[in-house]
């Protein structure tokens, strides 16, 4: 079943195309980016943006996410998660925006002016059992775009599966960002599928290992990440990524009770400085 599945998902995507909507790639915690982004077999409440049948909640879930990206790019996330038996529902918002860039119309000592770049996402998230040993989930995504005064809106969906090979050995595969936006005046942005596989491997003490083989218009990248539990509440991480422009990264997990506090630090290439991620999740019982 697994082959067959994965073979299902190189027919659903089209061929590659250079993409925008970058943010849509990037990891919607820190302790995934802490990782290297390898998060697809990675149960987890920031699981929505690496694959969908990996979201894990207990109850009722909070996420608030804030990245500081480069050129004075942000990225902001607020995520809701129902967990009730074999199931988990999501809702998710995605906000990447960057103001104050300069408008020209040809070369000039002056700009005419400013202007901001705005996306986001809409997200709505199911996870559900199959079976013991296999869980399956979609993500279905309104996008928009906006781009000084032109503006476009578009529709996408991830699908992915989680199994248990073992019990100290998952896999996860996903395709993501399978649809397209409309126009932004005269053409429209291609947006950037991705098709990812990996592993995440529990058998060693207080230690989590993953990784993850991504395809994407850029070729296929490399992520390989580990997390040691030095303490009940804390943890530590980092990972090597072979996508351009990324390498390294670091990270911690604070957690205690009902809240869970991440960072993570990813310096940049081309001395386009560090990427900076924070996010916090605040639970809350059993689902009704």
């Amino acid at each position: 079943m697994i082959p067959l599945f994965l073979l299902c998902l190189c027919l659903a995507s089209p061929l590659w195309a250079l993409s925008g909507m970058a943010y849509l790639q990037l990891p919607a915690g820190a302790r995934a980016a802490a990782l290297a982004e390898a998060g697809v077999a990675l149960p987890d409440e920031d699981a929505l943006s690496a694959n969908p049948a990996a979201l894990q909640s207990v109850g009722r879930t909070v996420g608030l996410g804030h990245s500081e990206w480069v050129q004075d790019i942000r990225h902001e996330y607020l995520t809701l998660l129902w967990g009730r038996e074999q199931q988990v529902l999501g809702l998710a918002v995605q906000l990447s925006h960057s103001g104050q860039l300069e408008h020209r119309t040809g070369p000039s000592v002056e700009p005419l002016g400013e202007f901001g770049v705005y996306e986001g996402a809409f997200n709505l998230a199911c996870a559900r059992s199959w079976s013991p040993r296999l869980r399956v989930g979609l993500n279905l995504k309104l996008l928009r775009q906006a781009v000084y005064t032109a503006t476009a809106t578009g529709a996408a969906r991830d699908l992915g599966l989680l199994y248990q090979l073992r019990p100290d050995l998952r896999l996860g595969a996903a395709a993501r960002q399978l649809g397209r936006m409309n126009k932004l005046e005269q053409s429209a942005t291609p947006l950037p599928r991705t098709l990812a596989a990996g592993l995440v491997y529990t058998g060693l003490p207080r230690l989590l290992c993953s990784g993850e083989l991504r395809h994407t218009d850029e070729g296929v990248t490399l992520h390989l990440g580990a997390e040691w539990q030095a303490a009940a509440s804390l943890a530590l991480r980092g990972g090597y990524q072979s996508a351009e422009g990324r390498g390294l990264a670091l990270g911690l997990g604070l957690k205690r009770d009902a809240w869970a506090l991440d960072y993570a630090l990813v310096p940049l290439s081309a001395d386009l400085g560090t990427a900076h991620r924070l996010s916090l999740y605040l639970h809350r019982g059993a689902a009704p």
